[in-house]
């Protein structure tokens, strides 16, 4: 199974995406992200938490109930998963967070809407990483 997409297993993982602080968010759709070997280091960091990763990208869904029925969260679930395909987003943990409305869209809007959510979050990450080289070597 090696080089495919995994799924985030458990409320722990969840977390761990989480309180990183790479996301983005935009009217139904808040993206979570973090390198998979933050991911990975954090994991370790936990004693008793063992589990071997052996994908390169890994995906987390939070859809509410509200949003909708199971079909139609399984639907969404579907297409985000065939977007990030897409992408060729690797060496990730990604957690999508759905909102009231994304149904709305259809197949197309959703890809142009994660791949503008992607390159602005990866555009913020690498100014972050500029800010902090430009303050290390200013000491």
């Amino acid at each position: 199974m090696s080089g495919s997409i995994s799924s985030l297993k458990n409320t722990f993982e969840f977390n761990i995406v989480f309180k990183s602080n790479t996301r983005f968010h935009k009217d139904f759709l808040t993206i979570h992200a973090i390198s998979l070997s933050d991911f990975k280091h954090k994991l370790r960091e936990k004693k008793k938490y063992i589990r071997e990763i052996d994908s390169k990208l890994l995906l987390g869904f939070s859809i509410n109930k509200k949003v909708a029925k199971a079909t139609k969260r399984n639907l969404i679930k579907r297409r985000l998963k065939a977007i990030a395909r897409i992408l060729d987003i690797h060496n990730m943990a990604v957690v999508f967070v759905c909102r009231k409305g994304i149904l709305d869209f259809d197949y197309k809007d959703l890809e142009n809407h994660v791949k503008y959510a992607m390159k602005k979050m990866f555009m913020r990450k690498k100014m972050q990483k500029g800010n902090e080289k430009k303050l290390s070597t200013d000491k």
